[in-house]
């Protein structure tokens, strides 16, 4: 039994590229089957969880969502979309199931309803254990939204274990980089104060730490003179200008240097320079929690520090060194101290992790406006993880996975090279423009690449698909159906009112709804191809009418639809 897990950033421009790039052959129109669901077929997954799908839920109860992307032949599908008024379009999360191996579904599972109306979480109980498919949200805004939402899944997760005595599943994208494996090492932090410590206590360190603890106090005095200048960027191609910010600060001397990138906002410029503690307040106990250290710099920027302010300068070599003996993750993210709760408290299990603990640089997203995902600078934060008794059923599977296309034998598969390899294909895909034009085609060929043997790791899907990759999880299933459950197929208990909910696709459609000039959406799976030709016909005639009369029979069912 193959799991996987995929944020699509967006289920229509994913559909479209799949409709796009694998077209049905003539067996399959035969077969009545559609490209999504060969799709995952081709990828030998019995389930596929997919989060940040954006689609209202209002498409899928008329039959107007793209590509009809509620139906994928052979699966059922269970969603959880953005009811907000203010966010409808966004997040969403989607698990489609090989038909009998879902016996119910929640789309509200939280428990809390303004959690469960911003479409972040679907619940599906496959008999042996029950899976949470979820897309937390970021930490942009502060730590409070997160933490409720995180929280609120854990309690849920908890209940759900105690009540079904069932071992639980989370998968999905959790905005959360675990260990300092998850992050490059550029971005593993440094903790000042640490440094300090060491050299003030007279023990043998190394020179790079005596320069960091003797300059410090200067750096942090020309930090405070920062400054975000307006300026202005152009596209060489086009001559198009854009409204930029960069940082400036004033060094002792008088001159004035740039720190960082040219950045959208002024908080952009000052992200990465404010070495101040930050702490939010929790909204339900009132405990004020630190989130962020003071005096905690990442590996790059310290280097660009005692470059640009006191002309000390370090090469990648000795960045790299300190990056792997001092350079860390924050010991005090709240979100980070969820996931280790989940993992030391509650008895869960990272796969990934368990089969490859010291695999480099294996990266689940990237920021592909800057071309990240072609060097392999990204994040991992997403996540398969597992009750402890489910780790008897799982599968590492063949693995020349995290090897690179090509030969498979080339390179160490815990390397980052061979994670640079398989991120890009070996090379085959390309940055993207900085002049315009959009993600570089590929051949069939390279696009293949992300179909293989099943495992539980990574699957690199193109880039043209999404910022994200798929990760995958591999059971035992002839073990998980005969231990965990029945060796036949669950019955999906449809008349069950959260599964309904979770199915806004099959809701009953109104009778105006059939004269609708789209209305050929609406039709489900099971109609005949002659109904179809039938509505066709309707929608025609309909079609050749006059405009409906304010007196009509139709006329009043629009009215009733409003």
């Amino acid at each position: 039994m193959l799991i996987l897990s995929w944020n699509v950033a967006g289920l229509s421009t994913t559909v479209n590229r799949i409709h796009e790039f694998y077209p049905l052959s003539d067996s399959e129109k035969k077969e009545n089957k559609c490209p999504l669901g060969v799709f995952f077929e081709r990828h030998g997954a019995d389930i596929v969880c997919l989060q940040e799908h954006k689609i209202p839920k209002e498409q899928l109860s008329n039959r107007s969502e793209p590509k009809r992307c509620s139906h994928a032949s052979g699966y059922e599908s269970f969603w959880s979309c953005c009811v907000d008024s203010k966010k409808k379009g966004l997040n969403g999360v989607v698990t489609y199931a090989k038909r009998g191996t879902v016996r119910t579904a929640d789309a509200s599972p939280l428990g809390v309803e303004h959690l469960d109306r911003q479409g972040r979480c679907v619940m599906t109980d496959h008999g042996g254990f029950c899976l949470w498919n979820v897309y937390v949200p970021a930490s942009g805004n502060g730590y409070v939204v997160k933490m409720e939402f995180l929280h609120a899944l854990r309690r849920a997760m908890q209940q759900k274990r105690k009540d079904t005595k069932k071992p639980q599943m989370l998968v999905g994208d959790l905005n959360i980089t675990h260990t300092k494996l998850d992050i490059p090492w550029k971005e593993r932090i440094v903790r000042i104060s640490l440094i300090q410590e060491e050299v003030e206590s007279g023990l043998s360190v190394s020179d790079w730490k005596r320069d960091v603890a003797r300059h410090w106090a200067t750096i942090r005095s020309v930090i405070s003179t920062a400054k975000a200048i307006p300026t202005k960027t152009t596209n060489t191609l086009t001559k198009q200008q854009f409204e930029k910010y960069r940082l400036a600060v004033q060094l002792p001397d008088g001159s004035q240097v740039y720190l960082g990138k040219h950045e959208l906002t002024t908080e952009h410029c000052h992200h990465e320079y404010n070495f101040e503690q930050k702490s939010y307040q929790d909204p339900t106990t009132g405990e004020c929690i630190v989130a962020k250290e003071a005096n905690t710099v990442s590996v790059g920027i310290l280097a660009e520090l005692m470059a640009k302010i006191v002309s000390v300068r370090w090469n990648d070599e000795l960045q790299r060194q300190i990056a792997m003996d001092d350079g860390d993750v924050s010991h005090v993210s709240p979100s980070r101290r969820w996931l280790n709760k989940l993992l030391e408290e509650d008895g869960m299990v990272d796969p990934m992790r368990h089969f490859y603990p010291t695999a480099e640089a294996r990266f689940t997203c990237w920021d592909q406006f800057t071309n990240q995902r072609y060097v392999n600078s990204g994040i991992r934060i997403d996540y398969t993880l597992i009750d402890k008794p489910l780790l008897d059923f799982v599968a590492k599977g063949d693995v020349s996975s995290l090897r690179s296309y090509g030969d498979p034998a080339s390179v160490d598969p815990l390397s980052e090279n061979a994670a640079l390899k398989a991120a890009t294909a070996d090379g085959k895909f390309e940055p993207v423009s900085f002049e315009g034009g959009g993600i570089t085609d590929v051949s069939q060929r390279v696009l293949d690449t992300q179909f293989g043997s099943p495992h539980t790791g990574m699957i690199y899907t193109p880039p043209s698909f999404s910022d994200h990759i798929a990760i995958s999880l591999l059971l035992e299933r002839d073990q998980v159906l005969l231990s965990l459950s029945s060796n036949t197929p669950l019955v999906l208990e449809e008349q069950d009112i959260a599964t309904r909910k979770a199915q806004p696709h099959k809701k009953q459609q109104t009778i105006a709804s059939f004269f609708r000039a789209g209305m050929v959406s609406t039709i489900t799976e099971t109609t005949t191809f002659q109904t179809l030709n039938r509505t066709q016909n309707v929608v025609s005639a309909n079609k050749r009418q006059k405009p409906i009369s304010k007196n009509s029979i139709l006329h009043h069912f629009k009215k009733v639809e409003k």
